[in-house]
Protein backbone atom coordinates (compact mmCIF):
# COMPACT_ATOMS: atom_id res chain seq x y z
CA UNK A 1 0.00 0.00 0.00
CA UNK A 2 1.32 2.98 -0.70
CA UNK A 3 0.88 6.61 1.00
CA UNK A 4 0.58 9.54 0.14
CA UNK A 5 0.09 13.21 0.65
CA UNK A 6 -1.58 14.62 -2.67
CA UNK A 7 -2.36 11.90 -4.91
CA UNK A 8 -2.91 13.21 -8.53
CA UNK A 9 -5.67 11.18 -10.81
CA UNK A 10 -4.71 11.95 -14.18
CA UNK A 11 -1.08 12.54 -15.95
CA UNK A 12 -2.68 14.53 -18.72
CA UNK A 13 -1.56 18.93 -19.43
CA UNK A 14 -3.66 19.52 -15.84
CA UNK A 15 -2.22 17.08 -13.61
CA UNK A 16 1.93 17.77 -14.89
CA UNK A 17 1.43 21.14 -14.69
CA UNK A 18 0.35 20.42 -11.12
CA UNK A 19 3.42 18.19 -10.75
CA UNK A 20 5.92 20.95 -11.77
CA UNK A 21 4.70 23.26 -9.17
CA UNK A 22 4.59 20.68 -6.26
CA UNK A 23 8.06 18.91 -7.00
CA UNK A 24 8.84 22.29 -5.36
CA UNK A 25 7.24 21.47 -2.06
CA UNK A 26 8.32 18.92 0.93
CA UNK A 27 4.76 17.19 -0.28
CA UNK A 28 4.83 13.31 -1.45
CA UNK A 29 2.79 13.38 -4.81
CA UNK A 30 2.30 10.29 -7.10
CA UNK A 31 0.29 11.19 -10.55
CA UNK A 32 -1.61 8.31 -11.71
CA UNK A 33 -2.37 8.06 -15.01
CA UNK A 34 -5.01 5.20 -16.78
CA UNK A 35 -2.73 6.02 -20.88
CA UNK A 36 0.24 3.11 -20.91
CA UNK A 37 1.84 6.50 -22.30
CA UNK A 38 1.27 10.02 -21.46
CA UNK A 39 0.04 11.99 -24.15
CA UNK A 40 -2.32 8.91 -25.16
CA UNK A 41 -5.20 10.98 -24.98
CA UNK A 42 -3.94 13.34 -27.68
CA UNK A 43 -2.57 10.73 -29.95
CA UNK A 44 -5.26 7.76 -29.63
CA UNK A 45 -8.56 9.70 -28.79
CA UNK A 46 -8.51 12.82 -31.28
CA UNK A 47 -8.80 12.60 -34.63
CA UNK A 48 -6.17 12.41 -37.01
CA UNK A 49 -5.88 15.82 -37.88
CA UNK A 50 -6.81 17.70 -35.00
CA UNK A 51 -4.59 20.44 -34.56
CA UNK A 52 -4.53 23.04 -31.52
CA UNK A 53 -6.16 26.19 -32.04
CA UNK A 54 -2.81 28.10 -29.57
CA UNK A 55 0.30 28.56 -31.60
CA UNK A 56 3.47 26.89 -29.95
CA UNK A 57 4.13 30.19 -28.20
CA UNK A 58 1.02 29.57 -25.83
CA UNK A 59 0.76 25.68 -26.25
CA UNK A 60 3.58 25.34 -23.27
CA UNK A 61 3.45 24.33 -19.57
CA UNK A 62 5.51 26.02 -17.22
CA UNK A 63 9.24 25.02 -16.90
CA UNK A 64 10.00 23.73 -20.47
CA UNK A 65 9.35 25.82 -23.51
CA UNK A 66 7.74 24.08 -27.17
CA UNK A 67 10.44 23.88 -29.14
CA UNK A 68 9.53 25.18 -32.82
CA UNK A 69 7.55 27.81 -34.80
CA UNK A 70 6.04 29.81 -32.21
CA UNK A 71 3.52 31.31 -34.22
CA UNK A 72 2.93 27.46 -35.65
CA UNK A 73 0.39 25.15 -34.59
CA UNK A 74 1.35 21.93 -33.26
CA UNK A 75 -0.31 19.04 -34.38
CA UNK A 76 -2.14 16.66 -31.85
CA UNK A 77 0.72 14.23 -31.63
CA UNK A 78 3.46 16.71 -31.69
CA UNK A 79 1.95 18.01 -28.12
CA UNK A 80 1.33 14.54 -27.03
CA UNK A 81 4.98 14.01 -27.72
CA UNK A 82 5.56 17.53 -25.83
CA UNK A 83 4.02 16.19 -23.02
CA UNK A 84 6.01 13.01 -22.37
CA UNK A 85 9.27 14.83 -22.74
CA UNK A 86 7.80 17.27 -20.14
CA UNK A 87 6.98 14.34 -17.52
CA UNK A 88 10.56 12.77 -18.29
CA UNK A 89 12.39 15.79 -18.40
CA UNK A 90 10.91 16.82 -14.82
CA UNK A 91 11.12 13.41 -13.78
CA UNK A 92 7.47 13.39 -12.33
CA UNK A 93 6.84 10.63 -10.71
CA UNK A 94 3.64 9.29 -12.91
CA UNK A 95 2.59 5.87 -12.89
CA UNK A 96 1.15 4.81 -16.23
CA UNK A 97 -1.06 2.21 -17.41
CA UNK A 98 -3.31 2.15 -14.12
CA UNK A 99 -6.80 3.58 -14.06
CA UNK A 100 -8.21 4.38 -10.38
CA UNK A 101 -11.83 1.75 -10.27
CA UNK A 102 -12.82 3.97 -7.40
CA UNK A 103 -12.15 6.71 -4.89
CA UNK A 104 -13.36 6.57 -1.41
CA UNK A 105 -13.10 8.87 1.75
CA UNK A 106 -10.92 7.14 4.68
CA UNK A 107 -10.71 9.18 8.06
CA UNK A 108 -9.05 12.07 7.23
CA UNK A 109 -7.82 11.31 3.96
CA UNK A 110 -8.67 9.41 0.87
CA UNK A 111 -8.13 5.90 -0.42
CA UNK A 112 -7.74 5.15 -4.46
CA UNK A 113 -7.84 1.61 -5.44
CA UNK A 114 -6.49 0.85 -8.59
CA UNK A 115 -7.79 -1.58 -11.64
CA UNK A 116 -5.70 -4.10 -10.75
CA UNK A 117 -6.48 -3.63 -6.62
CA UNK A 118 -3.15 -2.23 -5.00
CA UNK A 119 -4.24 0.99 -2.35
CA UNK A 120 -3.20 4.22 -2.72
CA UNK A 121 -3.81 6.30 0.70
CA UNK A 122 -3.73 9.86 0.25
CA UNK A 123 -4.15 13.23 2.86
CA UNK A 124 -5.58 15.08 -0.15
CA UNK A 125 -6.96 13.95 -3.89
CA UNK A 126 -6.16 16.35 -7.00
CA UNK A 127 -9.07 15.43 -9.82
CA UNK A 128 -7.07 16.31 -13.40
CA UNK A 129 -9.08 13.66 -15.29
CA UNK A 130 -10.14 16.73 -17.45
CA UNK A 131 -13.47 17.55 -19.06
CA UNK A 132 -13.63 15.79 -21.86
CA UNK A 133 -14.77 12.24 -20.44
CA UNK A 134 -18.27 10.69 -21.13
CA UNK A 135 -19.21 12.03 -24.74
CA UNK A 136 -22.80 13.32 -24.83
CA UNK A 137 -25.39 11.71 -27.57
CA UNK A 138 -28.86 13.84 -27.50
CA UNK A 139 -31.73 11.59 -26.10
CA UNK A 140 -32.72 12.15 -30.43
CA UNK A 141 -30.13 9.53 -31.27
CA UNK A 142 -32.72 7.18 -29.62
CA UNK A 143 -34.90 8.13 -32.67
CA UNK A 144 -32.54 7.43 -35.30
CA UNK A 145 -33.05 3.93 -37.07
CA UNK A 146 -30.16 1.15 -36.94
CA UNK A 147 -29.44 1.91 -41.00
CA UNK A 148 -28.18 5.30 -39.59
CA UNK A 149 -23.97 4.99 -38.62
CA UNK A 150 -23.67 7.27 -35.52
CA UNK A 151 -20.21 7.61 -33.76
CA UNK A 152 -19.31 10.87 -31.47
CA UNK A 153 -16.25 13.30 -32.00
CA UNK A 154 -14.35 11.62 -29.90
CA UNK A 155 -14.33 8.09 -31.73
CA UNK A 156 -14.08 9.63 -35.31
CA UNK A 157 -10.55 9.63 -36.38
CA UNK A 158 -11.07 10.35 -40.57
CA UNK A 159 -13.33 10.28 -43.04
CA UNK A 160 -12.22 6.37 -43.76
CA UNK A 161 -15.16 5.78 -40.79
CA UNK A 162 -17.55 7.13 -43.54
CA UNK A 163 -18.64 5.55 -46.07
CA UNK A 164 -18.02 7.45 -49.31
CA UNK A 165 -22.04 7.32 -50.50
CA UNK A 166 -22.81 8.54 -46.90
CA UNK A 167 -24.60 11.61 -46.33
CA UNK A 168 -23.48 12.79 -43.04
CA UNK A 169 -24.82 14.90 -40.38
CA UNK A 170 -22.61 16.84 -37.73
CA UNK A 171 -24.41 18.13 -34.65
CA UNK A 172 -22.45 20.81 -33.24
CA UNK A 173 -20.38 23.66 -34.73
CA UNK A 174 -17.78 23.91 -32.52
CA UNK A 175 -14.42 23.90 -33.62
CA UNK A 176 -14.16 19.88 -33.16
CA UNK A 177 -17.63 20.34 -35.48
CA UNK A 178 -16.26 21.92 -38.12
CA UNK A 179 -12.51 20.72 -38.60
CA UNK A 180 -14.90 17.34 -39.04
CA UNK A 181 -17.43 18.86 -40.95
CA UNK A 182 -14.46 20.39 -43.47
CA UNK A 183 -13.09 17.39 -43.93
CA UNK A 184 -15.79 14.95 -44.41
CA UNK A 185 -16.76 17.52 -47.29
CA UNK A 186 -14.14 16.12 -49.47
CA UNK A 187 -15.71 12.74 -50.71
CA UNK A 188 -18.79 13.56 -48.72
CA UNK A 189 -22.55 15.00 -48.99
CA UNK A 190 -21.81 16.37 -45.46
CA UNK A 191 -25.31 19.02 -43.20
CA UNK A 192 -23.98 20.77 -40.44
CA UNK A 193 -26.12 21.18 -37.29
CA UNK A 194 -25.13 24.83 -36.26
CA UNK A 195 -26.04 25.85 -32.12
CA UNK A 196 -25.78 29.42 -31.01
CA UNK A 197 -23.95 32.41 -32.59
CA UNK A 198 -20.28 32.29 -32.46
CA UNK A 199 -17.66 34.91 -32.75
CA UNK A 200 -13.91 33.40 -34.31
CA UNK A 201 -11.18 35.30 -33.48
CA UNK A 202 -8.68 36.31 -36.29
CA UNK A 203 -5.50 34.32 -35.66
CA UNK A 204 -3.11 37.54 -36.24
CA UNK A 205 -4.07 41.71 -35.28
CA UNK A 206 -1.45 43.96 -36.38
CA UNK A 207 0.99 41.68 -36.70
CA UNK A 208 0.79 39.95 -34.00
CA UNK A 209 -0.83 36.56 -32.67
CA UNK A 210 -4.61 37.10 -31.14
CA UNK A 211 -3.20 34.70 -28.40
CA UNK A 212 -0.34 37.56 -27.53
CA UNK A 213 -3.18 40.32 -27.59
CA UNK A 214 -5.69 38.01 -25.03
CA UNK A 215 -2.83 37.46 -22.95
CA UNK A 216 -1.37 40.93 -22.75
CA UNK A 217 -4.92 42.72 -22.01
CA UNK A 218 -5.57 39.80 -19.33
CA UNK A 219 -8.55 38.12 -21.55
CA UNK A 220 -7.73 34.71 -20.62
CA UNK A 221 -7.71 34.99 -16.91
CA UNK A 222 -10.88 36.85 -16.91
CA UNK A 223 -13.39 35.01 -14.31
CA UNK A 224 -17.03 33.49 -15.25
CA UNK A 225 -17.91 35.92 -12.95
CA UNK A 226 -17.11 39.05 -14.80
CA UNK A 227 -19.21 40.68 -17.70
CA UNK A 228 -17.27 40.26 -20.18
CA UNK A 229 -16.36 36.48 -19.27
CA UNK A 230 -19.59 36.16 -18.99
CA UNK A 231 -20.39 37.43 -22.52
CA UNK A 232 -17.31 35.51 -23.71
CA UNK A 233 -18.69 31.75 -21.98
CA UNK A 234 -21.81 32.17 -23.55
CA UNK A 235 -19.79 32.49 -27.06
CA UNK A 236 -17.18 30.23 -26.74
CA UNK A 237 -15.29 31.96 -29.36
CA UNK A 238 -12.05 30.19 -30.83
CA UNK A 239 -9.38 30.70 -33.57
CA UNK A 240 -10.47 31.12 -37.22
CA UNK A 241 -8.25 29.06 -39.04
CA UNK A 242 -10.50 29.01 -42.25
CA UNK A 243 -13.52 27.14 -40.64
CA UNK A 244 -16.16 30.19 -40.60
CA UNK A 245 -19.37 29.41 -41.47
CA UNK A 246 -18.56 30.96 -44.39
CA UNK A 247 -15.69 28.45 -45.20
CA UNK A 248 -17.97 25.85 -44.50
CA UNK A 249 -20.85 26.69 -47.21
CA UNK A 250 -17.62 27.36 -49.75
CA UNK A 251 -16.06 24.21 -49.36
CA UNK A 252 -19.91 22.82 -50.05
CA UNK A 253 -21.25 21.86 -46.24
CA UNK A 254 -24.81 22.81 -46.28
CA UNK A 255 -24.89 24.41 -42.63
CA UNK A 256 -28.21 24.28 -41.18
CA UNK A 257 -30.04 25.81 -37.65
CA UNK A 258 -30.29 23.25 -34.71
CA UNK A 259 -31.04 19.55 -35.17
CA UNK A 260 -34.72 19.07 -33.52
CA UNK A 261 -36.31 16.30 -34.37
CA UNK A 262 -35.30 12.49 -36.17
CA UNK A 263 -37.27 9.82 -37.15
CA UNK A 264 -35.93 6.77 -38.64
CA UNK A 265 -33.83 8.38 -41.32
CA UNK A 266 -35.01 11.36 -41.57
CA UNK A 267 -34.09 14.36 -39.75
CA UNK A 268 -35.74 17.97 -39.09
CA UNK A 269 -34.29 21.05 -38.23
CA UNK A 270 -35.25 24.14 -36.49
CA UNK A 271 -36.03 25.80 -39.44
CA UNK A 272 -38.03 23.21 -40.98
CA UNK A 273 -35.95 21.57 -43.33
CA UNK A 274 -36.10 18.27 -43.82
CA UNK A 275 -33.05 15.97 -44.63
CA UNK A 276 -32.51 12.00 -45.11
CA UNK A 277 -29.28 10.93 -43.44
CA UNK A 278 -27.33 8.00 -43.77
CA UNK A 279 -24.23 8.87 -40.69
CA UNK A 280 -23.75 11.30 -38.00
CA UNK A 281 -21.09 12.34 -36.12
CA UNK A 282 -22.28 14.26 -32.59
CA UNK A 283 -19.96 16.93 -31.55
CA UNK A 284 -22.20 17.98 -28.82
CA UNK A 285 -19.63 18.04 -25.84
CA UNK A 286 -18.80 15.95 -22.88
CA UNK A 287 -20.40 15.40 -19.37
CA UNK A 288 -18.15 13.98 -16.16
CA UNK A 289 -17.45 9.68 -15.78
CA UNK A 290 -18.02 10.25 -12.32
CA UNK A 291 -19.05 6.77 -11.08
CA UNK A 292 -16.15 5.45 -9.45
CA UNK A 293 -16.01 8.26 -7.25
CA UNK A 294 -17.81 7.39 -4.22
CA UNK A 295 -17.96 10.14 -2.49
CA UNK A 296 -21.73 12.07 -3.01
CA UNK A 297 -20.47 15.50 -1.69
CA UNK A 298 -18.31 16.20 -4.72
CA UNK A 299 -21.13 15.28 -7.19
CA UNK A 300 -24.68 17.05 -8.14
CA UNK A 301 -27.73 15.35 -8.28
CA UNK A 302 -26.47 14.41 -12.10
CA UNK A 303 -23.23 13.43 -11.02
CA UNK A 304 -21.43 15.96 -12.77
CA UNK A 305 -18.75 17.53 -10.04
CA UNK A 306 -19.03 20.20 -7.75
CA UNK A 307 -16.45 22.87 -7.48
CA UNK A 308 -15.28 26.85 -6.71
CA UNK A 309 -12.24 27.67 -8.18
CA UNK A 310 -11.00 23.85 -8.03
CA UNK A 311 -11.95 23.87 -4.66
CA UNK A 312 -14.43 20.88 -3.52
CA UNK A 313 -17.14 21.31 -0.53
CA UNK A 314 -15.19 18.70 1.74
CA UNK A 315 -11.44 18.58 2.92
CA UNK A 316 -8.16 18.36 0.80
CA UNK A 317 -10.49 17.57 -2.28
CA UNK A 318 -9.40 19.77 -5.36
CA UNK A 319 -9.74 19.65 -9.29
CA UNK A 320 -7.75 21.02 -11.77
CA UNK A 321 -8.19 21.52 -15.73
CA UNK A 322 -11.91 22.10 -15.46
CA UNK A 323 -13.48 24.59 -18.42
CA UNK A 324 -13.90 28.16 -16.30
CA UNK A 325 -12.62 26.97 -13.45
CA UNK A 326 -10.74 29.91 -12.44
CA UNK A 327 -10.74 32.06 -15.71
CA UNK A 328 -11.37 31.31 -19.40
CA UNK A 329 -7.73 29.76 -19.53
CA UNK A 330 -8.55 27.22 -17.13
CA UNK A 331 -8.96 24.25 -19.01
CA UNK A 332 -6.25 25.24 -21.64
CA UNK A 333 -2.71 24.82 -21.90
CA UNK A 334 -1.44 28.71 -21.58
CA UNK A 335 -3.53 29.07 -18.55
CA UNK A 336 -3.14 25.76 -16.51
CA UNK A 337 -0.15 26.78 -15.17
CA UNK A 338 -1.65 29.78 -13.13
CA UNK A 339 -4.24 27.62 -11.92
CA UNK A 340 -1.81 24.80 -10.55
CA UNK A 341 0.12 27.38 -8.44
CA UNK A 342 -2.83 28.49 -6.91
CA UNK A 343 -3.95 24.91 -6.32
CA UNK A 344 -0.65 24.10 -5.03
CA UNK A 345 -0.61 27.20 -2.78
CA UNK A 346 -4.01 25.79 -1.37
CA UNK A 347 -2.86 22.14 -1.16
CA UNK A 348 0.31 23.13 1.56
CA UNK A 349 -1.72 25.59 3.66
CA UNK A 350 -4.40 23.07 3.85
CA UNK A 351 -1.92 20.09 4.57
CA UNK A 352 0.00 22.33 7.12
CA UNK A 353 -2.91 23.26 8.66
CA UNK A 354 -4.02 19.76 9.56
CA UNK A 355 -0.53 19.59 10.78
CA UNK A 356 -0.41 21.56 13.10
CA UNK A 357 -4.34 20.68 14.70
CA UNK A 358 -2.74 17.08 14.81
CA UNK A 359 0.24 18.48 16.54
CA UNK A 360 2.35 17.14 13.99
CA UNK A 361 5.50 18.77 12.85
CA UNK A 362 5.75 19.82 9.10
CA UNK A 363 8.23 17.75 6.83
CA UNK A 364 11.72 19.06 7.31
CA UNK A 365 12.72 16.86 4.37
CA UNK A 366 11.19 16.05 0.81
CA UNK A 367 9.74 12.63 0.84
CA UNK A 368 9.11 12.12 -3.42
CA UNK A 369 7.99 8.80 -4.80
CA UNK A 370 10.17 9.19 -7.49
CA UNK A 371 11.38 5.62 -8.39
CA UNK A 372 9.01 5.10 -10.86
CA UNK A 373 9.55 7.81 -13.46
CA UNK A 374 7.53 8.94 -16.16
CA UNK A 375 7.07 6.07 -18.92
CA UNK A 376 8.26 6.32 -22.22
Amino acid sequence: MTKLDVLIIGAGQAGLALGYHLQKTRLRFQLVERNEHIGDTWRRRRYDSLVLFTPRAYSSLPGLPFVGDPDGYPSKDEFAEYLETYARHLNLPAITGTGIQSLERLGDGYCATTDDGAVIEARSVVLATGAFQSPVIPPIGNQLSAEVLQITAGEYRNARQIPAEAVVLVVGDGAAGRDIALELADGHKVLLAAGHTRKLFPQRVLGKSIWWWLDIFGIMRLSAETALGRRMRKAEPFTDKGNTLKDLKDQGVQVLPKLVAAQGQSVTFADGTLAKVTAIVWATGYRDSSAWVAIPEVKDAQGNFVQEQGIAPIPNFYFIGRPWQRSRGSALIMGVGEDAAWITAHIVADLAEVQQLEGMAPRSQPAPLRETGATT
